[in-house]
């Protein structure tokens, strides 16, 4: 597209004061200031189609990311719920009247007092001799580890 514009000139102002005819005009035409005004447009069209995509872009990536922590909310809730029916599950079963039930299910009875046994000397003194073929470390042992390797370096 081309643009016409007036050109003004002296010699018409001149001719104007004695005639009364129209004046003579001359167009030129300027071919820059529509394409100048085209690629303009096209600019502006193209940021906002870019713009307008980006921004679409953008809220989709943010819907993607809410509906990923979502799920994973939802995730949490249910191993929520399964540890707390787990915790559940485990404090009846350490329950005392659990643990009665089923000591009696087994044939265990609860004790009714407390029996003391003597034991036999001869069995004391096996187990004193036994002791005295250890090692005198293991068979008796000192509270203070540094003593006991002091006396047997010096």
């Amino acid at each position: 597209m081309a643009l016409a514009v007036d050109q003004p000139r002296m010699q018409r102002s001149a001719q104007r004061i004695g005639q009364s005819a129209p004046p003579e005009r001359h167009l030129e035409l300027i071919a820059g200031a529509t394409k100048r005004r085209l690629s303009y447009f096209a600019g502006i069209v193209v940021a906002l189609f870019v713009t307008v995509s980006s921004v679409i872009g953008f809220q989709a990536y943010i819907a993607q990311q809410q509906l990923k922590i979502d799920q994973l909310s939802s995730e949490i809730r249910l191993a929520r719920s399964y540890h707390d029916q787990l915790r559940q599950q485990r404090a009846e079963l350490l329950a005392p009247d659990a643990l009665r039930e089923q000591a009696r299910s087994l044939g265990m009875a609860p004790g009714l007092g407390s029996r003391f046994v003597e034991i036999p000397e001869d069995a004391v003194a096996a187990v004193a001799a036994a002791i005295g073929k250890m090692d005198p470390a293991i068979a008796n042992p000192s509270p203070t580890q540094g003593t006991s390797s002091e006396q047997v370096g010096g």
